[in-house]
C-alpha cells in the first residue's frame, strides 16, 4: 500500500538540554500547520578517486548526518483563540522567528488604563521595562483595538513611535479612559545566538516518523498581500536526524489556541504607517536572512557541534499604488528615493484581535535601491526596498531589555 503525501504532522521543540540532544515528546503546543512537504534527510558519502584494475566503482564510505534543510510554508497564526488574559505565550510561528531574529521578550499584559493622546497611553502603574515592545491598546470612541509600539517611557505615560490607528473617518483616536492593554511577544533582531530546535516530522503511517535536532532557521519570509492571508515561509537547518522508524500516523488533533490571522484588509486592522500617515500598500513582503557557519568537531556525534550565527539581515519590500496626487515616499512617481535615502520608522500591522494580532516595526528604515516603477494589476505601482539602519532613539525613566533599540521588530499581541 502507498504511502499518502497529505496526511502527517510537523512539530517543533526547543531543545532544553542545548545542542546534541533531540527533544524526544511533543505536545499540542508544538504542532505546526503547515502545507505539505516531505522532508529528505541528508548524509554526505565519502569516495576517493583511486587507482584500480577496471572502471568499477571503488570503496565507498558514510560520512556525516546533515546538515539537511527543510522549508516549511504556513499561514501566519495567533496564540490564542480568545483573548489573552495574561502575558502572551510562545507559539511556534513565533520560536521560528525568535531562531531567525535573536531574541524576544514576552511582556505588558495591564489592565489599569487611564487615557492618552492619539500617539500616548497613560497606564495607573506603569511596567519598567515596556520600553521598545509593542502594545495593543482600546480606542475611545470606536471601541476597536490599534498597535503601537513603545519608544518612551516616562513615569506613567507611554509614548509611541506612531500614531493609534485612525478611525473609520480618517480622524485621530486616543485611548479609553478604561480597559486592558494587551502586552506582546515582541522578537527583535539582535547578535543572540540562537538556541537550537527539534523538528519531528509524522506521516502517515506508522513506520514513518523522523527528527531533525540541532535546528535552526536561517531563512523566514512573512508575507503580507491585501486580501490575502498573511503567510509564513522558513528554511530550516539541521545538524542531525534520526529514523525512528515508528510512531507515525498521528491521531487527528484540531489546533489548540492557533488562530490563523485574518485576511489582510483594513477592517481587520491592517496599516502601514509612517511619519507622515498611514499609507497606501498593496503587498508588504519581510524577509529574513541569518547566515550560519557549521562548528566543526570531533566531539560531536555527525561532527557538526553547533551552528553559529555570522549575519542578520532584514528587507522589507512594500509595493503600493503610485499616486496621481498627494503622494508620499512610498508612492509617489515624481520622486523616487535614491539608495541610503531615509525611510524614517515605519510601522506595518496585520490584524488588531487580540491574541491574534500581528505588527512589524522598522524605527530607522534606510532605501536600499532606487525606488522601482512597475504594473500591479494594470495600475502604476511604486516599490520600496527598506533596510533596517542603526537606532538609538528609544528612552526610558524605567529599565531596558532585549528589544529596546533593536533596529527591526516583529510582535504577535
Amino acid at each position: 500500500m502507498g504511502i499518502p503525501t497529505t496526511i502527517g504532522r510537523f512539530a517543533v521543540k526547543e531543545q532544553a538540554s542545548g545542542w546534541g540532544t533531540a527533544e524526544t515528546s511533543f505536545a499540542n503546543a508544538n504542532f505546526v500547520e503547515a502545507q505539505i512537504v516531505v522532508p529528505t534527510p541528508t548524509q554526505s558519502t565519502v569516495q576517493a578517486e583511486v587507482m584500480r584494475a577496471s572502471y568499477f566503482a571503488p570503496t565507498r564510505l558514510a560520512g556525516g548526518k546533515g546538515p539537511t534543510e527543510v522549508s516549511l510554508t504556513m499561514p501566519l497564526h495567533g496564540f490564542s483563540t480568545d483573548a489573552p488574559t495574561t502575558y502572551p505565550a510562545e507559539h511556534p510561528d513565533s520560536l521560528l522567528l525568535r531562531s531567525a531574529l535573536g531574541g524576544s521578550v514576552l511582556f505588558g499584559y495591564a489592565t489599569d488604563v487611564t487615557g492618552g493622546s492619539n500617539d500616548e497611553l497613560t497606564v495607573t502603574s506603569a511596567e519598567a521595562a515596556i520600553c521598545g515592545l509593542a502594545v495593543m491598546a482600546p480606542m475611545a470612541v470606536s471601541g476597536d483595538y490599534s498597535i503601537g509600539w513603545v519608544k518612551d517611557k516616562t513615569t506613567t505615560t507611554y509614548t509611541m513611535q506612531r500614531k493609534w490607528a485612525l478611525d473609520a473617518a480618517g480622524a485621530d483616536q486616543t485611548p479609553d479612559s478604561a480597559g486592558t492593554v494587551y502586552g506582546s511577544n515582541s522578537i527583535a533582531l539582535t547578535a543572540t545566538q540562537p538556541t537550537p530546535f527539534t523538528l519531528e516530522w509524522l506521516g502517515s503511517t506508522a513506520n514513518v516518523s523522523f527528527r531533525f535536532f540541532d535546528c535552526v532557521v536561517t531563512s523566514a519570509t512573512i508575507t503580507l498581500n491585501a486580501r490575502e492571508q498573511p503567510t509564513l515561509a522558513v528554511t530550516v537547518r539541521a545538524a542531525n536526524w534520526t529514523n525512528v522508524g515508528s510512531g507515525g500516523a498521528p491521531s487527528a488533533a484540531a489546533l489548540t489556541n492557533r488562530p490563523q490571522m485574518p485576511v489582510v484588509m483594513s477592517d481587520n486592522g491592517a496599516r502601514v504607517v509612517d511619519a507622515a500617515a498611514e499609507q497606501k500598500a498593496g503587498s508588504v513582503s519581510i524577509a529574513i536572512t541569518s547566515n550560519v557557519a557549521d562548528e566543526l568537531n570531533y566531539d560531536a556525534p555527525q561532527g557538526i557541534a553547533r551552528f553559529v550565527v555570522t549575519k542578520r539581515l532584514v528587507e522589507t519590500t512594500i509595493v503600493a499604488p503610485a499616486a496621481a496626487s498627494s503622494a508620499s515616499n512610498l508612492d509617489n512617481p515624481a520622486s523616487l528615493l535614491a539608495p541610503g535615502a531615509a525611510g524614517g520608522a515605519l510601522q506595518i500591522d496585520a490584524g488588531t484581535t487580540p491574541g491574534r494580532a500581528f505588527s512589524a516595526l522598522i524605527p530607522s528604515g534606510q532605501i536600499k535601491e532606487l525606488q522601482a516603477l512597475g504594473d500591479s494589476n494594470s495600475l502604476v505601482s511604486v516599490t520600496s526596498v527598506l533596510e533596517c539602519a542603526i537606532y538609538s532613539g528609544d528612552t526610558t525613566d524605567g529599565s531596558t531589555g532585549v528589544v529596546m533599540n533593536t533596529p527591526f521588530r516583529l510582535a504577535f499581541l
